[in-house]
């Protein structure tokens, strides 16, 4: 078994957007991904390229390491993390970063959501206007506010926290 799908969860990224950057079919990579044809050795390490991990960590050989340091971080119960892998929100959530998201499907107030949007996830700031639009904005201003309908996106969950780590 390989750990594909793992890893491209743990980095925000969607079956189809991982299945484009391979050139490939979005069945064909959930075939790879749940084991049901095998993989080939060219394809884990343009997987593996893709993902921006070891070869090792894809075909779940990577030796274990424990970590010397364990924290209970007490997560409020059904919350789900996300790893932040872009600068879109920086400087409020950076690379590297953890997401504490609050599962829920409506936007109850302003503020830090994980949507989906065109089949991709997304971490933006939320903001309701009064034309019934809603404004998607990334704290980077190097990137421009985008404006949309409540229909076209999906809200996953509320962003609640942040986790940074550092290493000494």
């Amino acid at each position: 078994m390989n750990n594909i799908k793992q890893i491209r969860k743990s980095l925000g990224i969607s079956v189809t957007e991982l299945a484009q950057k391979l050139h490939m079919s979005q069945g064909n990579l959930t075939k790879i991904e749940n084991g049901q044809v095998d993989l080939r050795l060219e394809t884990a390490r343009a997987i593996a390229e893709a993902l921006e991990c070891p070869l090792e960590r894809i075909m779940g050989r990577e030796k274990e390491e424990s970590s010397p340091l364990v924290v209970n971080l007490n997560l409020p119960q059904g919350s789900q993390t996300m790893r932040i892998t872009t600068d879109t929100m920086s400087p409020t959530l950076e690379k590297g970063e953890i997401a504490v998201i609050l599962p829920q499907s409506t936007k109850n107030e302003d503020g830090i959501y994980l949507i989906e949007k065109e089949g991709r996830e997304q971490i933006r700031r939320l903001q309701m206007l009064s034309s019934g639009k809603i404004a998607l904005l990334s704290d980077n201003k190097a990137y421009e506010t985008e404006y949309t309908d409540i229909k076209e996106i999906k809200i996953i969950g509320k962003v609640i926290q942040k986790i940074s780590i550092t290493t000494i």
